[in-house]
């Protein structure tokens, strides 16, 4: 038995994550393989309870998962353990990305899917019972070069996947949404978009069966179901809406989907008897040339009409834009706030364009030399890192902030109180709350300044 304790670094500074833990479930799943192999398991994330140094210290082995964003703490951290002397273990996207980044800072890097069979081989490797080489998706040394193992075959029966334990994580109860993957993968092809690259364009699902089995077992008050997109296929989704029906299995949810849930009323209203109180949906644009360069697949008139389809079914809707594309100017954050006040939008999401390691986006932009930030801890969604077309990188960092604190402005805070909606109220005073703590925050004061500087320099004042 090994003693094998898991790590899930938290985002820097203030996030949009930062008043709630939602925790990925890459770590919950591979640490449910390990236990049920019968290994010593615990999994710690700085944002539900700190890291217990000393029981990190007694592990045979750490593994660690990072996202871009988390690198710079994942590389951290991992540096000193291994200075103490402690194997070390780097997954997730960015070590997927970037293997040759991660490796200086661990023994081994798992790239790709498939993390839970990873670790079991890895382990029958430190106990002699193979070689490293036969261990598909990792990367390790030997003799002082990086050796990289072809990747690993995707899974196609989810169903077989171990049901992600959250309770290996160190303060779990800190988790007041159970999160549920029921698919992977996305059909669409968005160019600044991860999710096909980590995991492909083939839409694969887990049965009705397995993820109704899960919803039984866990027994939810509320649920985050975090599929990239939820709704990608209508009769899977029906079936298991109304098997949660059946079954008096409904827990209050929210999902990610697309505009095309609008033109289904059947859908709607089963996700809305099945406890649906909110659904996001990544809009991106309210300009169609900028849709079209993403390579959405929706229209303007689509974002209207699924807003409308939502609250007539008594569903909120929570809508993502992304501002930075060729196509926008300063005034395009100004404008999209102005359409989601005037649409009643119930709460907003503007993400800067952030040109994520492996998609079109970083390929174009880096081959133009306009990715000047190399800093992997702004790669959050929250800080320009390129330079845009039609704007300085500080007009468009400024603009997104005033975008937010129209949005979340007192008068939009107290607005629905008056129809006596206070959740409303609720979730605006988060927004609120996160944009003022993010202009506060001294490391983004500095971002901000540096922004200030770049762009002086560009215009040779």
């Amino acid at each position: 038995m090994f003693k094998i304790r898991l790590i899930e670094p938290a985002p820097p500074g203030i996030n949009i994550l930062s008043y709630g833990f939602y925790p990925r479930l890459g770590l919950p799943l591979i640490g449910a393989a390990l236990k049920a192999a019968g290994h010593d398991v615990r999994i710690y994330a700085p944002q539900a309870a700190p890291i217990d140094r000393d029981d990190v210290a007694s592990a045979d082995l750490i593994g660690i998962s990072t996202t871009t964003s988390t690198a710079p703490a994942a590389y951290a951290l991992a540096d000193g353990l291994r200075a103490a002397g402690l194997p070390v273990i780097i997954g997730g996207p960015h070590p997927t990305f970037a293997p040759d980044d991660a490796l200086p800072h661990a023994d081994y890097v798992a790239r790709g899917e498939g993390g839970d069979g990873l670790m079991l081989e890895l382990l029958e490797a430190l106990r002699g019972e193979r070689e490293l080489e036969s261990i598909r998706g990792l990367s390790f040394w030997r003799e002082g070069r990086p050796m990289h193992n072809e990747l690993r075959e995707r899974c196609t029966d989810l169903d077989a996947l171990p049901m992600p334990d959250l309770s290996l994580i160190v303060g779990s109860e800190r988790i007041h949404e159970t999160p549920i993957m029921t698919s992977l993968g996305c059909p669409f092809d968005c160019t600044f978009c991860t999710v096909t690259m980590m995991f492909g364009r083939k839409y694969r699902m887990r049965s009705p069966e397995s993820v109704l089995a899960e919803l039984a077992a866990k027994k939810p008050r509320a649920v985050f179901f975090y599929d990239d997109n939820f709704a990608a296929d209508k009769r899977r989704l029906k079936k298991l809406l109304q098997m949660m029906i059946d079954r008096g299995i409904t827990p209050k949810w929210q999902a990610q989907v697309r505009t095309d849930v609008a033109r289904d009323e059947e859908l709607l209203k089963l996700m809305r008897r099945s406890g649906c109180h909110r659904l996001a949906l990544g809009f991106e644009s309210v300009d169609q040339a900028t849709l079209d360069s993403y390579a959405k697949s929706q229209t303007v008139e689509d974002i209207r009409r699924a807003i409308a389809a939502l609250h007539r079914h008594g569903i909120k809707c929570h809508g993502m834009f992304v501002v930075g594309a060729d196509t926008d100017t300063e005034h395009t954050a100004s404008d999209i706030v102005a359409f989601a006040k005037r649409y009643a939008i119930d709460s907003l999401m503007l993400n800067i364009l952030t040109p994520g390691l492996g998609t079109k986006q970083y390929e174009m932009m880096n081959g133009d030399d306009r990715v000047f930030e190399r800093r992997w801890q702004y790669y959050d969604g929250q800080h320009v890192i390129f330079t845009p077309q039609n704007m300085t990188a500080i007009q468009l960092q400024t603009a997104v902030i005033d975008g937010y604190r129209r949005f979340y402005s007192v008068g939009h805070i107290l607005r629905p109180l008056a129809r006596l909606r206070l959740g409303n109220s609720l979730e605006r005073l988060w927004g609120w709350l996160y944009i003022h703590r993010w202009q506060r925050d001294a490391r983004n004061q500095a971002y901000l300044q540096g922004l200030h500087q770049r762009s002086s320099a560009a215009r040779g004042d």
